[in-house]
């Protein structure tokens, strides 16, 4: 059972925060927030050199919608507070992105963004493509906005990518998959970044079901988010802001969990070799182990396997 969803918090900077609202509420694109998390891969350059990870067609994706949110976000919020949000945005990229690397060299040719809203991942890893099929898998009025922004952008779209349009309205994701190409009888990755906070829990269900249909091995990695009470100073501070503004933007956060009852949500629908990933696993991984870099822990991650059926 998901945590108490996180009731709608204050942000202090909702009077100024309202131009950039109706900018963005422009957009044809179902999900405003897709425009937020580009906007948060593009603000990760700004960290010092080396980078964990360098979305270079986040900015362009995100369009002057959503260059007008970055400026609102710099100008409304301290600035530690922007860079440890973006820097969560560009570990959670990074560490799906390697995932994905190392499944590749085992062999598994299959890779699912739920979800996909803005990612680049198939116009940047050209390194992988060719062995590797991408299905992006959104809202169909979603896709077409971003074929839109490709296009304007010059952006060649790979072979080895299949647009995946799903009106939950009207097919189920397994029916969508399938129209697309996708063999539930192959292994694949599964990245759900930055979504099941927005969903409830029947809907997570849902998709985790028709995930662990897929060939035993295959890898999920989502993110989910924790009630406030579990958290830290800065990582209320951050996820106050970041709640607020999805609220504000039509899409409040719905579902939250604990560590615990995700890993028991994951293995009650079929997943084993689970495995958490947070604040400190990122340092250690990304960081060198400095404690000095601020690392919200509103949002974790968490990866599982499809097992095994028992006999």
């Amino acid at each position: 059972m998901a945590s108490e969803p996180l009731r709608r918090l204050p942000w202090h900077g909702v009077g100024t925060w309202s131009y950039c609202l109706r900018v963005v509420a422009s957009l044809r694109a179902p999900s405003r927030t897709a425009v937020l998390t580009a906007v948060a891969r593009s603000l990760c350059r700004q960290e010092p050199p080396p980078l964990i990870f360098d979305d270079g067609l986040a900015v362009g994706l995100a369009g002057q919608d959503g260059a007008a949110l970055s400026e609102r976000l710099l100008n409304e919020i301290p600035r530690p507070l922007v860079l440890a949000f973006t820097r969560w945005a560009c570990i959670r990229s990074r560490f799906t992105e390697d995932l994905v690397q190392q499944a590749v060299a085992r062999g598994v040719e299959q890779y699912v963004i739920l979800g996909a809203g803005l990612d680049s991942f198939a116009y940047r890893r050209g390194d992988l493509l060719d062995r590797l099929q991408v299905f992006e898998v959104d809202h169909p009025a979603s896709q077409r906005w971003k074929l839109s922004r490709l296009g304007e952008l010059g952006v060649k779209i790979p072979d080895s990518l299949v647009f995946t349009p799903v009106d939950f309205e009207h097919q189920t994701l397994r029916e969508g998959l399938e129209d697309a190409g996708f063999s539930f009888r192959r292994s694949a990755v599964v990245s759900w970044i930055g979504v099941t906070m927005y969903l409830t829990l029947d809907a997570i269900q849902a998709t985790l079901a028709t995930i662990a249909q897929c060939r035993p091995g295959t890898q999920i990695a989502l993110t989910y988010n924790q009630p406030p009470n579990s958290l830290d100073h800065l990582s209320r501070e951050v996820v106050n802001i970041i709640s607020s503004i999805a609220t504000e933007m039509g899409e409040p956060f719905v579902s939250l969990f604990l560590p615990d009852e995700i890993e028991q949500l994951l293995r009650n629908h079929g997943f084993g070799d689970i495995a958490q990933f947070g604040p400190q696993e990122a340092r250690v991984a990304y960081f060198n182990g400095r404690a000095g870099i601020e690392i919200p822990g509103a949002q974790r991650l968490v990866t599982g396997s499809v097992r095994q059926p028992t006999q």
